[in-house]
């Protein structure tokens, strides 16, 4: 596990937002509170005391620095398990989600009391309501925070039973997060279509870059991605994908996404039944915990 271990760089986000809620009151709503069901059954709800459009890029921001983490990494200890040679240009990618989220943070809280003021002028039907909720522009400065550290996990002999046991299901937990993708590139791009566009390539490539980047975690990843290399390499190099070629992609889904041959169309199933077993005749995939598809 060492040997694995020694190959991953752990990067951890902590990204936290500001809602712009806050909890409504029966007073809110001229309410009787004795006339009203206790909290453990019903709740009021929330009101945004600040327009949700101005705090929408922060959420965009933290979902793009998930997402370049999920690109090449899986999720482990609170964070994401990357392999050590894609550290650099990861953390560069991170640092530049970071700048903008501070631009951003400081644009937000220079027009905060004027960004407030036009959303209760937008509301003047509740304009009460929501000024009774307003809070100062320096909790929304301690709300929204983005920070993102890397570092490396080493055994503790001894002590690493727990950490072995966690770092033993990354090939796992790799395979379950291709499966997932596989189903949403077969979705959006695939299912019904006779034809396809080399757009719809690209999810399969962003899928075989991550089984490349992470194939010392067991010797089935490196074999899988030698196979879809293969088929991607007898694609034509221009024009749409049909007939036997897209037929091969989607053997490639059905094997990644591990989808049932009967959202196959019933006269391609041969074809991709056939695919399948050559893609898999040479190794057996990992198990999943049955339990991860919930």
């Amino acid at each position: 596990m060492n040997e694995i271990l020694s190959k991953l760089v752990v990067v951890s986000l902590s990204i936290s937002l500001w809602t712009g809620r806050k909890k409504l009151s029966p007073e809110d709503l001229g309410l009787d509170f004795s006339k009203l069901p206790p909290e453990k059954l019903a709740t009021l709800g929330s009101k945004k005391i600040c327009d949700p459009e101005k705090l929408a890029v922060f959420s965009a921001l933290k979902r793009r620095a998930e997402r370049q983490c999920e690109a090449v990494g899986v999720r482990f200890l609170g964070g994401y398990a990357i392999p050590e040679d894609k550290a650099d240009e990861v953390m560069k990618i991170l640092d530049g989600v970071r700048d903008e989220f501070e631009k951003e943070k400081q644009e937000f809280l220079s027009e905060y009391d004027r960004s407030l003021r036009e959303w209760i002028d937008a509301n003047p039907e509740w304009a009460a309501i929501i000024e009774k909720g307003v809070e100062p522009a320096s909790t929304a400065a301690r709300r929204l925070g983005f920070a993102v550290q890397a570092f490396k996990v080493k055994n503790i002999d001894g002590l690493d039973k727990g950490l072995n046991e966690h770092a033993s299901t990354l090939s796992e937990r790799l395979i379950f997060e291709i499966n997932q993708q596989a189903r949403q590139a077969w979705e959006e791009s695939y299912k019904g279509r006779p034809s396809v566009t080399r757009k719809a390539l690209r999810p399969i490539k962003s899928m075989l870059d991550k089984l490349r980047g992470l194939e010392f975690l067991s010797p089935y990843l490196l074999t899988l991605a030698v196979q879809i290399e293969e088929v991607l390499a007898s694609l034509p190099k221009s024009g749409p994908i049909e007939g036997r070629n897209l037929t091969s992609l989607i053997g490639i889904l059905h094997v990644l996404g591990d989808l049932p041959l009967d959202e196959v169309p019933a006269e391609e199933e041969d074809e991709v039944a056939e695919t399948i077993l050559l893609e898999t005749k040479s190794a057996e995939p990992v198990s999943l915990p049955s339990e991860w598809f919930f």
